[in-house]
């Protein structure tokens, strides 16, 4: 609506300004049109001023000295004097076929302005009527007769007339403005479309039409590009879920090997031990492998998240208890503490992915630690989040691993976090957080927030 607004507002702004101008220009032009016309020619001189230039002499009546006779009678085709009896008593110029006496009706007659086609002025001099005519066909052969009453009517009729085509242009505009507003919000909805990912087929007419028309072209394009990269991103996704089922075969064999070496007592302990090392590695191998592969289907999409509301309190202490079975656990003390608000508080989650979150939180932080760490397993919950931490007091994060993790571009030489990393993936999946920071004076901290289920009895 502001955007209506505004194209309302400069629409009729725009109109109001050029009406405006117009009706001024007009104005100026009546009135410019109106000086000009009582001067003859740029150069003539006007009738009164010809008529007091005629001099009565001796002689009869002569031009003044100032200017010869064809200097006054510039732009001008001929001149006479009549007498009180219509008799010519000077002329200048006056062609043969006029006639040398006039009656009064005569004078009427020409006085109104034409003697045999010719445009002609009078002036009334002490010396007689002095008729002064322009060459034919400089002036309409028209005779206009205004009465005052009319002149003062259409003087008072100009003010409501432009102000009605004010409002006549103004309503069109209102119109027009309305109609290219709505063309401007199909638009603007076409966009928000594109914005989000979608596809759209606007109707290319109107007056935002060749606007819908390069839209519609975006749009397709768009679509296009975006088969490609689905395209791409099946086709990486489903080679590293290859590539990985690939290698887990043989890793399994080499770890299964290594087992039965570690248990086999008649070998001397050096070679068990190393058998104790192979397998750890074998270990390490196949969680990266498994990292690997969820965190890419994670990130094209290919992982599809099966979240069911599920009680957190129960939860959690099903992930802790899987924990300290873990041989890892051995070099770590843990302290659990969850409060009662947890207890019926529900989430709506993938269970297995977010089991697989806290896991590698709580295994990273006993792998990357030498020597044994106290963990400790904080929940709480509010009415809308639940608040997790795990903390350790081991060296904490290296400032690498950090800047990477706050989203600083990653060099030749990044540090392997690809274990925290599908950590945040899944908890973004959730539409939750996590936040990795180093404590004071050692260790290192993970807070996560995952939202509740609005309804605790949601299904």
């Amino acid at each position: 609506m502001k955007t209506f607004a505004a194209l309302i507002r400069r629409y009729v702004l725009a109109t109001a300004a050029i009406v405006l101008l117009v009706g001024g220009l007009l104005v100026g032009q009546i009135f410019y049109v109106g000086f000009k016309s009582n001067a003859v020619d740029a150069t003539g001189y006007r009738v009164g001023t010809l008529a007091d230039a005629l001099k009565q002499t001796e002689t009869g009546l002569q031009w003044g000295r100032e200017h010869t006779p064809a200097e006054w009678m510039q732009g001008y085709a001929w001149a006479m004097v009549l007498d009180d009896n219509g008799n010519v008593i000077w002329q200048q110029d006056l062609p043969q076929k006029l006639n040398h006496r006039y009656t009064a009706s005569e004078v009427a007659v020409f006085s109104h302005w034409y003697l045999a086609d010719y445009p002609v002025q009078c002036w009334a001099a002490d010396y007689g009527l002095f008729v002064v005519a322009e060459p034919v066909g400089t002036c309409w052969k028209y005779n206009i007769d205004m009465k005052q009453k009319m002149i003062i009517m259409l003087a008072k009729s100009i003010q409501p007339t432009m102000v009605e085509l004010l409002l006549v242009v103004l309503g069109c505009c209102l119109f027009f403005s309305w109609r290219g507003s709505k063309s401007l919000q199909t638009v603007t909805a076409g966009l928000d479309t594109l914005a989000q990912g979608g596809t759209v087929s606007l109707p290319a007419a109107g007056f935002a039409g060749e606007l819908a028309q390069k839209l519609n072209e975006t749009s397709e394009q768009l679509r296009r590009r975006n088969e490609i990269i689905a395209r791409r991103d099946t086709a990486r996704t489903e080679w590293i879920a290859g590539v990985s089922h690939d290698i887990r075969t043989p890793l399994a064999l080499i770890l299964g090997w290594a087992e039965q070496l570690q248990r086999d007592a008649t070998l001397p302990a050096a070679a068990r031990q190393k058998a104790g090392g192979i397998c750890t590695q074998c270990e390490k191998i196949r969680s990266l492998i498994e990292d690997l592969n969820l965190t890419s289907k994670l990130q094209y999409g290919a992982q599809p998240l099966r979240r069911r509301p599920t009680q957190a309190g129960p939860f959690l202490r099903r992930v802790v208890a899987a924990f300290c079975e873990n041989p890892l656990a051995a070099r770590c003390t843990l302290d659990c503490s969850i409060t009662p608000a947890v207890e019926t508080a529900i989430l709506h989650a993938d269970a297995a992915l977010l089991t697989r979150a806290l896991e590698n939180v709580l295994q990273n932080a006993v792998r990357h630690n030498a020597g044994s760490i106290t963990l400790a397993f904080h929940a709480d919950a509010d009415e809308t989040t639940l608040h997790l931490t795990i903390q350790d007091d081991g060296t904490g994060y290296p400032q690498s691993v950090l800047a990477v993790l706050n989203g600083e571009p990653e060099g030749e030489n990044a540090p392997h976090i690809l274990g925290l990393h599908v950590v945040e993936q899944i908890i973004n999946a959730h539409g939750g957080s996590v936040q990795f920071v180093n404590r004071d004076p050692h260790g290192a901290k993970a807070m996560m927030q995952l939202p509740l289920a609005k309804d605790e009895n949601e299904k």
